[in-house]
This record gives structure tokens, C-alpha cells and sequence, in this order.
């Protein structure tokens, strides 16, 4: 059998992402909890997040984020390693939570906790 891990980009002042920690440490007990704006995100593993084609390059960034707006990427057509460089030097602008689902190590398979709820089909 393939050890199964998780992985949450996590945000404690957002309800969504705390709800979401709370289905995961009832689901699992191999989780690792990334605390995204504290310390940061990895640029390699966000192009393989992103790589896999579960999550699109407009889902990841949080379009109503103020910073969103004051960038003015609205008015920018942005490519998928422009998201990736904008999301890593300002972490905040990743669409949180993002759960991650590895088999034997191997990132498989990606969600955005938003209903919470949607964190479950990475347990079917």
C-alpha cells in the first residue's frame, strides 16, 4: 500500500482554511501545515501544483484581494509563471486553502478548500 500524505497552505485568521484544518486532522494524521505567509511559498512546488491541470492559473490567485488590485493585474493578461512569480513574492495572493495530496512522496492531486467541504474528494 502507498503511504498517503497531505499538505495545507494554511491562513489562521481565514474561517475557511481553519474548517478545512479541522476536516484534515480528522481525516489524517500525516499532515504537514504550511503557514504561507509567514514562510512563504516554494516556486517549484507551486509550477507542480499547478503542472498537475487541477487548479488553473486564475484559481490560484486571489482576484479579490486588495493587492490584486492595487498590482492592477486586472488590467494585465498574465501568464501561468507571472501568477507563480506574483504569488511568491506576495504570498497573500494565493487562493487559500490549498490542500495537497501526495502518494509515496508524488504530489497526485490538488484542491481548493473553498466550500470546505471539497477537501473530501481527496479522501474517495
Amino acid at each position: 500500500m502507498r503511504q498517503l500524505s497531505f499538505k495545507i497552505y494554511h491562513n489562521p485568521r481565514c474561517s475557511k482554511s481553519r474548517q478545512v484544518l479541522e476536516m484534515l486532522n480528522f481525516k489524517t494524521k500525516d499532515l504537514k501545515i504550511i503557514k504561507y505567509l509567514e514562510d512563504g511559498i516554494d516556486i517549484i512546488e507551486l509550477k507542480s501544483i499547478l503542472n498537475l491541470n487541477k487548479i488553473s492559473k486564475d484559481e490560484i490567485i486571489r482576484k479579490n484581494e486588495s493587492l490584486y488590485k492595487e498590482l492592477k493585474l486586472t488590467k494585465k493578461k498574465l501568464a501561468k509563471d507571472d501568477i507563480i512569480n506574483y504569488i511568491v513574492k506576495f504570498p497573500i495572493l494565493l487562493q487559500r486553502p490549498l490542500i495537497c495530496k501526495y502518494q509515496s512522496n508524488k504530489l497526485v492531486q490538488t484542491v481548493i478548500g473553498r466550500p470546505p467541504e471539497t477537501v473530501l474528494i481527496l479522501f474517495d
